[in-house]
């Protein structure tokens, strides 16, 4: 299990990156105001999630041992 800052995740767009607040349309309607993409805000919310979320076990998952000559 890792964890996931949850900040700002329903404001920004999986698919682009872009963060803002009126993206978040209403409670079950994401819209962005970069790419255009239209999704379920929920669904758009849990791909932000898993994407932190498989940055960060990745990056505990990096060998930190020096390779052998």
């Amino acid at each position: 299990m890792v964890h996931v800052d949850p900040a700002h995740t329903s404001q920004t767009c999986c698919e682009c990156g872009h963060v803002d607040r009126k993206n978040r349309v209403d409670q079950a309607l994401f819209i962005c105001r970069n790419c255009g993409v239209v999704a379920h805000a929920d669904r758009n919310v849990s791909h932000n999630i898993a994407q932190r979320g498989a940055v960060v076990w990745n990056a505990g998952r990096e060998s930190r041992v020096p390779a052998t000559p």
